[in-house]
């Protein structure tokens, strides 16, 4: 048998200034939870961390990406199977370049901040 979620006991009222309630609704709409769960959140000291919604794109647009390279590096493989002779593609290079816009992609949402050193140090695009 499951067990009952927690009920709150205890209703807490509080008084805001209009500005102290708009950055509230600001800061829990951007969270994309309550208010009353924003409170919980920081009485209880939980870390609140909020991903920009730019991250989120930017994810979605690398894993397309991620998936166009993967169609690629297929086709290639399926032509070389078929006795074809495919354009010269480098897979160590493709290789490589799925590891980073993994890295990126993690770094858009968990925001290691190590990533940017190690990105600007790798840097071996050409200009």
């Amino acid at each position: 048998m499951l067990a009952k979620p927690k009920q709150k006991m205890v209703r807490f009222e509080m008084l805001l200034t209009k500005e102290q309630n708009n950055s509230l609704v600001q800061v829990a709409d951007s969270l994309g939870i309550s208010k009353a769960e924003l409170v919980r959140r920081r009485i209880a000291q939980c870390r609140i961390k909020t991903i920009p919604q730019v991250n989120w794109q930017c994810y979605w647009q690398l894993l397309k990406i991620a998936e166009d390279i993967n169609c690629i590096a297929r086709t290639q493989n399926n032509a070389m199977g078929n006795g074809s002779t495919p354009s010269a593609i480098n897979p160590i290079m493709i290789e490589e370049l799925m590891k980073k816009i993994s890295e990126i992609r993690l770094h858009l949402i968990v925001g290691a901040k190590s990533l940017n050193k190690q990105l600007e140090e790798n840097d071996d695009w050409e200009n």
